[in-house]
């Protein structure tokens, strides 16, 4: 879809295809298998509409695993509500044009409430903070250099894009020179040659844990996918992003609205933009000030492995069927 809107893409990837295409072919099979096991509660991820849709058939409660911030999904329940109301009509069940199936869903999230839009759930939230390690010394990548640390990252799959290969290029032109240790992963799928000369103060790795990496940074540019974002911030460690698409610009908006770091322009910024933004945010201490606050906020959530109990909980308060 090379030059259509966000609009356009979001009607298309959420609405025609997880919500009519996907979830259209996955019901006959779901509702016989929930048919079968008679599920006490249903679990779905946010984009797997079918599970929704067949839990209120059989009138089964169902929770979501939010994979983006909960006010994030939200802003595109209008795009799928109206093939899950199709799929289920087809079912029997009552009209529901404006999706209050959706809307009123109780959602399970790694986000803090510092990152959401004020007002932009109406369901519960039930938030939880992941199990993370304590991160390892850093690898002498870089000799007896003892500058400060920055890593960047674009996630481990758009390296694999021809388009991305400018986006690596402008990165390493913005910290070329600086006195910086800069740690740059790429994934598995980018020629090394498509990055040109790489400096002296540049590392690059396809891949590293970044609970690794991240604990030791002054600063990470990234491109604004959720789990960097949140294992940056629960690091307390403030960010420069550059979003790409489908949820970053707006986790890009959430961290600089908090406070904690930049966000650039869409779809890319220059090298003199990135380095600007960098110098930033590795001077202006207001940024790591912010980002440790929401790491703060993260560590007094409760662990991940208190969502079992919590969805148990769920089931044992739905009405009975």
């Amino acid at each position: 879809m090379r030059g259509a809107s966000e609009e356009e893409i979001l009607r298309v990837s959420i609405g025609e295809i997880f919500a009519r295409a996907c979830a259209g072919a996955a019901l006959p099979a779901l509702l016989e298998t929930m048919d079968r096991w008679r599920p006490a509660i249903v679990v779905r991820e946010s984009q797997e509409y079918a599970a929704l849709i067949a839990a209120e058939k059989m009138r089964i409660p169902h929770v979501r695993v939010a994979i983006s911030a909960p006010s994030a999904e939200a802003q595109i329940f209008k795009y799928a509500a109206p093939h899950v109301d199709v799929h289920g009509q087809s079912l029997g069940l009552p009209p529901d044009p404006s999706g209050d199936r959706l809307s009123r869903e109780v959602a399970l999230t790694l986000f803090p409430a510092s990152l959401e839009v004020a007002g932009g759930v109406s369901a519960p939230v039930l938030r939880f903070r992941a199990i993370r390690n304590a991160a390892p010394p850093l690898p002498d990548w870089w000799g007896a250099r003892q500058d400060p640390f920055v890593y960047v990252t674009l996630g481990t799959v758009v390296g694999g894009f021809d388009v991305m290969r400018a986006a690596y290029r402008t990165v390493i032109d913005a910290v070329v020179g600086l006195p910086l240790r800069v740690l740059l992963t790429i994934g598995a799928d980018l020629p090394l040659e498509a990055l040109g000369e790489v400096p002296p103060n540049v590392h690059v790795e396809r891949f590293v844990p970044q609970d690794d990496v991240i604990p030791h940074a002054a600063a990470v540019i990234c491109h604004g996918g959720s789990g960097t974002v949140l294992g940056t911030l629960a690091a307390g460690v403030p960010l420069i992003v550059a979003p790409l698409f489908a949820d970053q610009p707006f986790n890009a908006e959430r961290v600089a609205a908090a406070g904690a770091g930049l966000a650039l322009p869409t779809g890319g910024a220059s090298a003199a933009t990135v380095r600007q933004a960098l110098s930033r945010v590795l001077q202006d201490g207001s940024f790591r000030q912010a980002a440790r606050r929401i790491a703060n906020e993260i560590a007094a959530l409760p662990s991940i492995d208190m969502a079992a109990s919590e969805i148990e909980t769920q089931a044992q308060q739905a009405p009975p069927r």
